[in-house]
């Protein structure tokens, strides 16, 4: 089985460890970014399968960094997963438009709920 590198976004690293420790190490790498920025500057040597990206974060938000990936790297290549506490139809809205393949908000979804979104969109690559 070829393993899976996953990349969260998110300021909260709590939401992040609990991704880490969630997600079958033996399928999946997870690496973390703080914010945006840092995310890009990840993404010059990570190649992920899949990035999880939270919206409100300081530095550079969710919407930033996907505007700015999109330019450097092309939209769509990396799926997106929007996860966030901010459930604004006008942010939705502005992923969609910039290629993400879904969205969830954090305190609405279990753990378990997120590992099968993330299994869902590996599956729908196949």
């Amino acid at each position: 089985m070829i393993m899976k590198n996953v990349l969260v976004v998110d300021d909260d690293m709590t939401f992040v460890a609990a991704i880490k420790a969630t997600l079958d190490p033996n399928e999946y790498t997870v690496q973390s970014a703080g914010n945006g920025l840092e995310a890009l500057e990840s993404l010059k040597e990570l190649k992920p399968d899949l990035i999880l990206l939270d919206i409100m974060m300081p530095k550079m938000d969710g919407i930033e960094f996907l505007k700015e990936m999109n330019k450097q790297y092309g939209e769509g290549k990396t799926p997106v997963l929007i996860t966030s506490n901010v459930s604004s139809l006008e942010k939705i809205g502005e992923g969609i438009a910039l290629g993400i393949r879904g969205y969830f908000v954090k305190s609405n979804e279990s753990l378990q709920g997120i590992a099968g979104i993330i299994a869902g969109v590996f599956e729908k690559q196949k």
